[in-house]
């Protein structure tokens, strides 16, 4: 999405006017070298409880950026993103893009799929993939679709009943308009389109379209069915801390159909990639908790940070980490920031690290390039050096156990990472498999010195990316703990 403080700011000026009211011995100094190629998680992940998994079964954390293209065609290229733009992701570290995908643009009409729409998407995935980055497919809406001066659906899946549809935009119109909100109403009913099949059904089909293209491609992490999706005309229970207040009923009146529908036709076709689901867009804001994924799905939890103050968007990671814990199953911070202020993603990518919550940034290339379409990707066109270094920090790729804390002070440049030497499930470890931590050069140009107990380094010195391997000796083959500090000598 974009500017969702500004939801916020709408939705409490509603609430106004209605009146809502001890460290281990055997410590090992190394220094690693910067190594040219960049390893990371192998392809397929999959899931241990709430924690995402490579291919090795090691704990992955993911960090990334959105691309999504909200205006006709509606797929990255038509928005300059290629092949440099891959490159410039994966020389930084980033290992995953949530990529838009628009239901106007893949089915322009009832009952037409557009396999040239999936075509343009599939070369986005391909070279992202080649730079070893990991998609998240989003079907991507904002207010439902260009008929309520919103963007996703096509106009033919507005019904909207004749509700007046004043010329509100984002984000006023998600309380101020009558039409769009019906229309979201009559996609949770599933009403039929003009050609008699329902809403719901349509959407099925051209979500089953792009999982057949996609179920062999190992970077596709899964399917978002719909981003900040909105109750409708009863939206204000969402924004009661109350929890009996009505927004879990909601939830599983309106969404947890939908997704149950959704998940299955996905489940039917791969079993290996996952449907990811957002609770009410409101819960973004932290003034509520979420019944999703569900104690019997085996959804991803997805949710965004947009909350006005550090108190709420704390709430927001915990009440997410909650609803993952409860479920035991994965969750990830798939939008958080449409901003270039430093110390406001300082402290969101803070709070992320203290839920240990990967993370996805909104959004690439606005808030990060200048010149999108003239100039290549590189540093030398970033919109603020500084804002993206807010974002560049170190961070476990895939740990040989369980990460149990990971900070990074980005005044000191220190960073503290610690994990137990056991999987999610108490599993161990070959004691030949690597730990892999992003140690990113743009932080640390001076290079870096780690200190690591209940582990060896593997890699050379000032390396991207530091890797580790358990010693198994003494109280240290429980706990490995990792300290960074800038500095170093890198030969």
């Amino acid at each position: 999405m974009r500017r969702l403080g500004g939801l916020v700011v709408a939705v409490a000026l509603m609430v106004v006017a209605t009146g809502w009211a001890t460290t281990p011995s055997g410590e090992e100094r190394g220094h690693p070298r910067r190594w040219a190629s960049n390893r990371g998680p192998v392809a397929p992940l999959g899931e241990d409880g709430r924690w995402l998994v490579d291919a090795r079964g090691r704990v992955v954390t993911l960090h990334g950026v959105n691309e999504v293209y909200k205006s006709a065609p509606y797929y990255p290229e038509a928005d300059g993103f290629g092949e440099d733009d891959a490159a410039f992701l994966e020389e930084h570290g980033f290992t995953t893009v949530r990529l838009g995908v628009v239901v106007g643009g893949l089915m322009p009409e009832p009952g037409r799929i557009d396999t040239t729409y999936i075509d343009a998407i599939q070369r986005s995935v391909d070279t992202l993939a080649k730079h070893h980055i990991f998609v998240l497919l989003d079907f991507h809406q904002d207010g439902y679709g260009p008929k309520y001066n919103g963007n996703g659906f096509p106009d033919w899946m507005g019904i909207d009943d004749g509700l007046p549809n004043p010329p509100a935009e984002f984000p006023l119109y998600y309380v101020q308009n009558p039409a769009m909100q019906r229309a979201f109403e009559s996609f949770w009913q599933n009403r039929a389109a003009v050609d008699g099949r329902g809403l719901q059904d349509h959407f099925v089909d051209g979500l089953t379209a792009v999982v057949r293209r996609f179920q062999h491609q190992r970077y596709v992490l899964g399917y978002e069915l719909m981003n900040e999706p909105w109750p409708g005309a009863e939206w204000q229970p969402c924004i009661n801390p109350d929890p009996t207040a009505g927004c879990t009923r909601l939830e599983q009146e309106r969404l947890a159909p939908f997704y149950k529908k959704a998940s299955a036709a996905v489940a039917a076709i791969t079993t290996k990639q996952k449907v990811w689901v957002e609770p009410f867009v409101l819960f973004n804001f932290g003034q509520t908790q979420t019944s999703l994924p569900g104690a019997d799905s085996d959804n991803v939890l997805s949710f965004h940070s947009y909350a006005l103050d550090p108190t709420a968007e704390q709430a927001v990671v915990d009440n997410a980490v909650a609803a993952a814990d409860r479920d035991q199953q994965p969750l990830v911070e798939t939008e958080f920031g449409a901003t270039l202020d430093v110390p406001t993603l300082r402290r969101l990518t803070a709070q992320a690290d203290t839920g240990i919550v990967s993370w996805m940034f909104w959004a690439y290339p606005e808030e990060i390039m200048v010149n999108r379409t003239t100039e290549p990707a590189s540093l030398d066109n970033l919109r603020s050096l500084d804002t993206f270094k807010a974002l560049v920090r170190p961070y476990p790729l895939a740990l040989t156990g369980t990460p149990t804390q990971t900070v990074f002070d980005p005044v000191t440049r220190t960073y503290d990472l610690s994990y137990s030497t056991r999987g999610p499930r108490g599993q161990r470890y070959s004691s030949r498999l690597d730990s892999l931590v992003q140690v990113p050069s743009l932080q640390y140009a001076d290079g870096y010195t780690v200190t690591v107990t209940g582990a060896r380094v593997t890699s050379r010195p000032c390396a991207e990316t530091l890797t580790l391997r358990t010693t198994g000796r003494g109280l240290a083959r429980d706990q490995v703990t990792v300290h960074i500090t800038p500095g170093g000598e890198c030969h």
